[in-house]
């Protein structure tokens, strides 16, 4: 299940067109590092708490969202 996840991940960076590089069980983007363990994924972000997701509730939107946060936000009205 991990290498699946990964692979999916991965095909999904490359069409956001996200850069990434890999080492080991790693995932590294600008803004975070995801961490395959046999039974979930570890995101971590600076400055934000780690957060873990099992792979049967993964979901790729939610995942890109975090890995790609824009570092400058709009204001809130």
């Amino acid at each position: 299940m991990m290498n699946q996840a990964r692979q999916r991940i991965m095909q999904f960076l490359q069409l956001a067109h996200c850069h990434f590089r890999t080492e080991g069980p790693q995932i590294i983007t600008a803004h975070a590092t995801l961490l395959f363990t046999e039974k979930d994924i570890s995101i971590r972000r600076h400055g934000k708490p780690v957060r873990t997701m099992p792979y049967n509730r993964l979901n790729l939107d939610r995942l890109l969202s975090l890995v790609n946060a824009q570092s400058v936000r709009a204001p809130a009205l």
